[in-house]
């Protein structure tokens, strides 16, 4: 299968999964030429009202939302990001459902205030305000979740910046299909949006790209958001940042500890914990029994694996899991108590630990796999998290009424609060890592006359 993005010639095969993948990557002189493109329209772009962008993104949701539509695509997405269709299909649904109408212009109301600040000037009380677009974005996208996807060209297009996405050679495609699916509903989205591909390992493209651009979001691990900071910082560019983050669950109080589990466990599954959001460890109040917890919670991942199972197109998927419950069993067994609920295969793993995990051995909990803490201070939970994942924070999960934890937590880092069930689910208009994508996409105008 041929991807043939908005530029390059010079053609990558990529085995992902069983599938055969060619690629055409685009060359130093091919990206400059197509950035030089983007350029030369911005004010075209910024003439663009606001509401034409809405109805295009409202359009393109329904069309994916539509089951034929989505079901081109599904066996395809499936194979090369290693999750069932099932399971795609509702992160697709929930992905998409974000641009419909409803939630794009409540996003935009929560982040910027009002829906006309991006095309005309607003009334404040010292004269007027108006958000005007950066220029040309760069978007960085990782490949462990394609929600980003979504997410970040919509920003780019909604704040009428030009826009262009290179896609990971990791999950090459979705950025792909969902750039395609905007040019059938309007072909105009090619003067704004162009997505490419090059091999990121030639010295010098990146800088070679981002020179040339106003402003940089970039999705993905921690080495490369530090060698494009140095390269955004080197040439004045503006550098947005989302990864390398890590997330989990408290519960500290429930009245149903069957449901509670079963919220936990869906969201688990979701991205099969690839994604930023996705929980790897949850915290367990003692007087809640961690024991009971451990096994509704592994009975709810079994359950959920009948409706959305977990797909083995690797070999190494399967080992790998095994390998890292038998290394987790031994490590912790040998000073603690230790113990595991989980599936005979490589389904879902569901360790009890009596201690808290080291930091490297959460960095283990992909596809399903996650240790059970249980603690008798709610200050446990505040000292670990401290020692351990406060420069990663991002979502947590939490099940009680502890207000004054609830606070201590975000001023620690946490950016992102929600009930169990929800941690992938966020409402329109919420922060992300901390930050507004639509603010940070933008800079704000003020008129004194």
């Amino acid at each position: 299968m041929r991807i043939e993005y908005s530029t390059g010639s010079n053609i990558i095969k990529k085995k992902i999964n069983g599938l055969e993948l060619e690629l055409a990557a685009a060359a130093e002189t091919e990206l400059a030429e197509e950035i030089a493109r983007l350029n030369s329209n911005k004010k075209k772009v910024h003439d663009i009202t606001l509401e034409e962008t809405v109805s295009i993104l409202d359009k393109c949701a329904k069309l994916w939302l539509d089951g034929n539509y989505m079901a081109k695509h599904l066996d395809i997405l499936s194979r090369i990001v290693n999750q069932s269709p099932e399971l795609v299909k509702m992160e697709l649904e929930g992905s998409l459902s974000m641009l419909l109408r409803e939630n794009t212009e409540k996003m935009i109301k929560e982040e910027l205030g009002s829906l006309h600040v991006l095309d005309s000037w607003v009334k404040t009380g010292y004269g007027y305000v108006q958000r005007q677009p950066r220029g040309t974005v760069f978007h960085n996208i990782s490949g462990n979740a394609f929600v980003v996807i979504p997410v970040s060209l919509s920003t780019g297009l909604l704040t009428k910046n030009c826009n262009i996405v290179k896609v990971s050679g990791d999950e090459p495609y979705f950025a792909y299909a969902f750039y395609k699916s905007l040019c059938e509903i309007d072909e105009s989205i090619a003067d704004r949006l162009s997505v490419v591909y090059f091999d990121s390992s030639q010295s010098g493209i990146y800088e070679a790209v981002i020179k040339n651009c106003n402003s940089v979001i970039h999705w993905g691990g921690e080495q490369s958001g530090k060698s494009i900071a140095e390269i955004c910082a080197a040439h004045g560019v503006d550098l947005i940042t989302h990864g390398a983050k890590i997330s989990f669950e408290v519960i500290d109080e429930t009245e149903d500890i069957q449901e509670t589990a079963r919220e936990a466990a869906t969201d688990i599954i979701l991205w099969e914990q690839k994604a930023c959001l996705s929980p790897r460890i949850v915290f367990v109040n003692k007087e809640l029994d961690g024991i009971k917890f451990s096994q509704a919670l592994a009975s709810s991942l079994n359950s959920l694996a009948s409706a959305f199972p977990k797909a083995y197109l690797s070999p190494w998927n399967s080992v790998k899991t095994i390998q890292d419950r038998q290394y987790c069993m031994l490590k912790y067994g040998l000073k603690n108590k230790v113990e595991v609920f989980s599936s005979f295969n490589a389904d879902y793993t569901v360790i009890l630990n009596s201690d808290m995990p080291d930091k490297e051995d959460m960095d283990k909990c992909f596809y399903r796999f996650v240790f059970v803490c249980p603690y008798q201070n709610i200050s446990e939970v505040y000292n670990y998290v401290e020692g351990n994942l406060r420069s990663y924070l991002q979502t947590m999960g939490y099940c009680g009424t502890n207000e004054n934890f609830l606070e201590d937590m975000s001023r620690l880092g946490v950016s992102i609060i929600t009930r169990p069930g929800k941690m992938s689910m966020h409402c329109p208009g919420t922060s992300h890592d901390g930050i507004f994508n639509l603010q940070e996409m933008t800079y704000a105008v003020s008129r004194q006359l």
